[in-house]
């Protein structure tokens, strides 16, 4: 596990009303075995008491106005103030398991030349229930993977999955990759690591490289997410055509749930789990037909309410030509 010691590593972690998190956060990025040399911390105008639990740590604090947050814009603005050969990005919830987090996903990402980004294995939390567990179970499963695009026979639409609750990225394969999206609804992460892997570089999960992260989401919850997921697969139909569609990803992942629920004699929770997983599947339907929707509907079903106030406004990303 070792990292060339010239190489440059930014720590981004966008925040709004943080508070609850910082300490256990922090005390967990300082106790790292490899710490990024810039950490910047992007706040949202939080109201709580974030801006004075940051005071007690030797980072950088930049406030953008909650109105300006996009989730690709946002991060793509933490690479223009912070110059690093390596941007690790984390949500505010996301806690290092180990001290070794960082140093396995960088260690792992710089070996591998073709790597162009990389993410770690997340755990379920201890407050996660049956179905928040198994979320982090399938999606991060105990093997790592280096995917490229000749494996998307293989792998469908997950050779390009990607979660910046904990992820990295190589500065000049971000570059070629147009950098990140600003103005979409959301999936920056899988947008970016899909032009990636179209330039020729891999995506890289590394499981030894853990994190502490789930959600115990509600219905609506879910409708509001898959509805959104639905909307940006179908206004990035370029993705869908290039690495197959979502659809078959969903059965394998109902099917290994099943198991799951008997395998761990909870099928007790079979009737939510139903309902979850069909909420899922009607919300992103209709995200992929959200065209024939009245604009006023898909600002209370989006996750990302802002984007239809601003959706006539809608741009791609600068091309990697353009791109700082």
């Amino acid at each position: 596990m070792q990292i060339d010691k010239n190489l440059t590593t930014a720590l981004v972690i966008p925040v709004l009303n943080a508070e609850a998190y910082i300490p256990e956060l922090f005390t967990a990025i300082f106790q790292q075995s490899y710490l990024p040399q810039h950490i910047l911390v992007l706040d949202s105008e939080s109201t709580d008491k974030t801006r004075e639990r940051l005071s007690d740590y030797p980072v950088q604090v930049h406030t953008i106005q909650r109105k300006d947050f996009d989730h690709g814009g946002t991060r793509r603005l933490a690479t223009e103030m912070v110059a690093a050969d390596i941007y690790i990005f984390m949500t505010q919830d996301a806690i290092p398991a180990n001290p070794d987090t960082f140093r396995y996903l960088v260690s792992a990402l710089t070996a591998e030349e073709k790597a162009g980004c990389a993410y770690g294995r997340q755990l379920p939390k201890k407050d996660a229930n049956i179905l928040g567990a198994y979320d982090r179970l399938f999606n991060y499963p105990d093997k790592s993977q280096l995917r490229f695009y000749a494996d998307k026979d293989q792998y469908g639409i997950k050779t390009c999955f990607l979660s910046n609750s904990f992820a990295a990225y190589k500065k000049q394969a971000l570059r070629e990759a147009g950098g990140f999206p600003v103005k979409l609804i959301s999936s920056e992460d899988t947008y970016v690591a899909a032009k990636m892997l179209l330039k020729g570089y891999g995506v890289y999960y590394v499981a030894e490289s853990t994190v502490y992260h789930s959600h115990n989401m509600s219905l609506l919850e879910k409708f509001h997410r898959y509805f959104s997921i639905g909307v940006f697969h179908g206004k990035e139909n370029w993705l869908i055509k290039a690495f197959s569609g979502a659809t078959s990803e969903g059965f394998r992942y109902w099917f290994k749930q099943l198991k799951y629920l008997i395998d761990t004699n909870s099928l007790n929770w079979l009737p939510y789990a139903v309902a979850s997983t069909g909420v899922s599947y009607f919300a992103y339907q209709l995200g992929l037909r959200e065209r024939f929707l009245p604009l006023a509907v898909k600002r209370k079903w989006g996750v990302n309410k802002k984007y239809w106030l601003q959706v006539n406004e809608y741009v791609k990303p600068m091309t990697s030509d353009t791109a700082r």
